[in-house]
């Protein structure tokens, strides 16, 4: 019979541990070089070979692996994380591209054997992938809530969540991650350089949320049953079908001023028959361009040419625009432009700038709404009419 070749104790590059492979799989065995690891490689080692080279089952081996504790919480997370029309949210797509990358490294191994040298090794690697400290922070809470709700399922041991709960969050000025760029405003007269090279559906998305101070999810959902026009001050309210803090029951209320009003209205009087349609879509700008384009042909169009869209298209525009269509649109307009780039986020900043410099920082905030939410609560009905009182003078 062939000899058996003995179980070579080695080193693991990504994690930086010990280990050696019994049965075709990798046992960790804590930090390399450590007389700890050696020991326990010794010893599981000759339990491999008083067994006829093979490890007689175990209460560890009986652990789920890491990729199986991920599987069951992304399915938890799938049912958890709901935008209100029931939709996986964007919160459920972040989480389940983190735990990606732990499965990447470690989903063979037993939940047991993710240990805190781990989760420094995924942080080490996210830094390094350039990804922003509070980024980076957020990844590694991620990875500590799956382990926790796998304590609560009974699928990781307590002990292995609290040993990971040890891992210290990156502090300002102690790690190379880089921190977030300040949002700042854009002046008026960029955007206005702006607005020619934009499509006319995108160039009244950026004129309606330079209006308002919008977040830029706030003008891509805007849907005509969700607006109420029927405030006697000149004002409407705008109640936005989702936002960050709708899975708590907040209800969050925006002024439409009259010069945002002059552009909405169309839009309404447009799909008056299907008052939940995005107002803002890009299947319209789209049919606008094509429309255009006949419109301004100085030859006779021939009856093969009315419409020369492919029948299946590999890309077929949506009814809503995302948040990567609209700063799309916006950068591309800027290079036609000849200006430096700038996003639609900025426009908030922008219009905070200009209410603080005419009213005070009390009606800016009422405007643009509260980080605090036991303040909204509070103030609620005064900020709304705060906030409609600028929107009726500069909206």
């Amino acid at each position: 019979m062939p000899k058996k070749s003995i179980p070579s104790y080695r080193l693991h590059r990504a994690s930086g541990q010990a280990i050696v492979t019994l049965d075709g799989k990798m046992h960790y065995l804590g930090e390399y070089g450590s007389p700890e690891s050696r020991k326990k490689c010794a010893d599981l080692i000759k339990k491999y070979e008083d067994a006829g080279h093979r490890l007689p089952p175990t209460r560890d081996q009986a652990e789920i692996t890491v990729e199986e504790l991920v599987g069951k919480y992304l399915e938890y997370c799938e049912g958890y994380y709901l935008d209100p029309d029931g939709k996986p949210s964007q919160t459920y797509d972040r989480i389940r591209r983190v735990l990606v990358s732990v499965v990447e490294f470690y989903g063979q191994n037993a939940v047991s054997e993710f240990v805190p040298l781990s989760l420094v090794f995924l942080q080490e690697l996210w830094v390094k992938k350039g990804v922003a400290r509070l980024t980076a922070n957020r990844f590694c809470a991620m990875v500590k809530r799956a382990f926790r709700w796998g304590v609560t399922r009974g699928l990781v041991p307590v002990e292995i969540w609290q040993a990971l709960t040890a891992v210290e969050n990156l502090q300002m000025n102690r790690t190379k991650a880089p921190e977030y760029k300040v949002v700042k405003s854009v002046k008026d007269a960029i955007i206005d350089r702006t607005l020619p090279h934009l499509p006319p559906i995108v160039r009244d998305m950026v004129q309606v949320q330079r209006l308002g101070g919008w977040r830029p999810q706030d003008v891509f959902n805007l849907r005509a049953v969700d607006i109420d026009r029927n405030r006697t001050d000149g004002v409407w309210e705008y109640r936005p079908y989702t936002h960050k803090l709708a899975w708590k029951g907040v209800e969050r209320i925006l002024p439409i001023g009259p010069e945002a009003q002059k552009i909405i209205l169309p839009y309404i009087m447009k799909k008056r028959d299907n008052p939940e349609a995005f107002l803002f879509s890009p299947k319209d700008s789209m049919r606008l361009f094509y429309e255009e384009k006949r419109a301004n042909r100085k030859s006779k169009i021939q009856p093969s040419q009315i419409s020369r869209k492919k029948s299946k298209p590999k890309r077929v525009p949506g009814d809503q625009y995302t948040k990567d269509s609209y700063n799309g649109a916006v950068e591309r307009a800027c290079l036609k432009a000849g200006i430096p780039k700038w996003s639609p986020n900025q426009l908030r900043h922008s219009a905070a700038t200009e209410i603080r410099a005419k009213y005070d920082p009390e009606h800016a905030r009422a405007v643009l709404g509260h980080k605090n939410i036991k303040t909204t609560e509070i103030y609620a009905e005064l900020d709304f009419e705060k906030a409609a009182k600028v929107m009726r003078e500069i909206g």
